[in-house]
């Protein structure tokens, strides 16, 4: 669904696509998102795939860190990795080349796979936030509901949902021919009609975005209130000043573990809500060269996610940096090195004064 706006050049550029008719025999012209936006996409790639083989690596060898959340946390690292390997570099290729050279069959699995990622991202992010509202709440009752058990079956779950939701898209994906300085190779979306096309688009755009945001809102918004009530003091001082420092310190865990989730959630939500919104506007009829090109932005925003995700784990997760350090000693060993820095700062000062 993603993958046709930007190899469709046709419909989504407007006047200048008009120009193809008169210079007919040329060849497309090269224009700088040929090479930027697939050296762009490399990079998210990169950065995407050792960050989150990392952040699965860290949870699965320390026992410690096989926690509800982190169970969360390694779901959605797997829809990076299946996301970006399955899905970036064929998009990627479209903008250096006018037509999918992949076959049907690649088109259908590419769209597919990117609409099921997408979909499993949102409903993980969305049960991240349930999670996170029911141990603030009810903390007592969390402890006999929420396990990993638990956390592993609604994964697996959120899936199988995922899994059976994007089929329309696998169904309705093929090559179709079209014109950009010759003729060429499309992959698209084909519905029996405009309106069931129509009605697809603005369900994927309340699956994967509006109804998270709505769901991610309450949840947090019902959190802060409930945070914010009083609670009944007891009699007795000293039990009442045991009781305070234990509540700050629990309040405390749970405010670092409320922060990075909102964190990643508010990240999703501007990555994927430019292309999303740019969707919904080109199925009902807005097509220009501008929105062609907000689109490639867009495209840039929501990868981007894959990668931003592990960053956010290892500097806002204090037990993610812990174990970091565990399963990596020799990338902080420097900083425990007496004068390490000082050091490193000579030899920089050395080499920039030409010494």
């Amino acid at each position: 669904m993603i993958l046709e706006s930007a190899a469709n050049h046709g419909p989504d550029c407007g006047p200048v696509c008009n120009e193809s008719t008169a210079l007919e025999g040329r060849g497309p012209p090269v224009l700088a998102d040929a090479w930027l936006v697939p050296t762009f996409f490399g990079l998210i790639m990169l950065v995407g795939l050792v960050g989150n083989s990392l952040v699965i690596h860290v949870v699965t060898k320390h026992q410690q860190m096989k926690t509800v959340t982190n169970l969360y946390i390694v779901n959605l690292a797997s829809t990076d990795i299946l996301f970006l390997v399955c899905c970036v570099p064929f998009t990627a290729t479209l903008y250096p080349l006018p037509s999918w050279i992949f076959g049907e069959f690649m088109c259908r699995l590419v769209n597919y796979l990117q609409q099921v990622t997408a979909q499993a991202t949102c409903i993980t992010l969305s049960a991240m936030s349930v999670d996170r509202c029911y141990v603030t709440v009810y903390p007592l009752q969390s402890l006999r509901h929420r396990t990993p058990r638990m956390a592993l079956a609604i994964s697996v779950s959120i899936w199988i949902g995922s899994l059976l939701l994007s089929t329309p898209v696998a169904v309705y994906q093929r090559l179709e021919p079209g014109y950009w300085f010759g003729p060429q190779t499309y992959c698209s979306e084909v519905f029996p009609s405009a309106r069931l096309q129509k009605a697809f688009i603005i369900y994927s755009f309340l699956a994967v975005y509006l109804l998270p945001l709505l769901t991610i809102t309450a949840c947090y918004a019902f959190m802060l209130k409930r945070i914010g009530q009083a609670s009944v003091n007891p009699i007795d001082s000293s039990y009442q000043v045991r009781e305070r420092h234990g509540a700050e310190r629990a309040a405390a865990v749970r405010a670092r573990v409320s922060r990075m989730v909102v964190v990643m959630v508010a990240l999703f939500l501007i990555c994927w809500g430019p292309i999303q919104v740019c969707i919904l506007l080109q199925a009902f009829g807005l097509r220009s060269y501008v929105l062609y090109k907000l689109k490639i932005w867009g495209h840039c925003m929501s990868y981007s996610n894959s990668s931003i995700n592990p960053l956010v784990y290892a500097f806002m997760g204090n037990n993610f940096r812990k174990a970091f350090k565990h399963a990596f000693p020799a990338m902080f060993l420097w900083k425990r090195l007496p004068n390490a820095r000082g050091f490193l700062a000579v030899i920089i000062s050395s080499v920039s004064t030409g010494c």
